[in-house]
């Protein structure tokens, strides 16, 4: 196994924040990984991370892995995300990576939800409205 450290910035340098804020690791589907078990490490909140798969510190299986993130406004409420789809879903994540040693230097770029006017996020799914009350 391999320690694996850090940091997931937005594309502008700031650091996600949400209630959730985590990156994950997924055994791609032609892994050469000995053992085939995800990762996973809680982005702090100078944006760095440190992997783990079964017990803190322990790192991570050798081979390659596509990489997804998770920064939601709420930890309840999985349709909370802040940032696009695209880096939520590891068949249309950017991000893959071959881990072969030790690293401590690992960088990801990711983009928040654009912004629409009132400063509330756009995309993800909506909770309904209620209906217009009669009378």
């Amino acid at each position: 196994m391999a320690q694996v450290k850090g940091k997931v910035l937005y594309k502008d340098g700031s650091v996600p924040q949400g209630a959730v804020n985590v990156v994950r690791f997924w055994p791609t589907k032609d892994s050469t990984a000995g053992v085939r078990k995800g990762a996973a490490g809680e982005i702090g909140p100078d944006g760095s991370f440190e992997l783990w798969t079964r017990t803190a510190g322990d790192g991570v299986y050798l081979g390659e892995y596509v990489v997804t993130f998770a920064v939601q406004k709420s930890a309840m409420d999985f349709n909370s995300s802040l940032i696009l789809p695209k880096y939520v879903n590891s068949s249309t994540s950017p991000y893959t990576v071959t881990i072969t040693d030790d690293v401590d230097d690992l960088k990801f770029e990711i983009e928040p939800l654009p912004r629409v006017s009132g400063g509330t996020a756009t995309g993800g799914a909506a909770a309904p409205s209620a209906p217009p009350k009669s009378g």
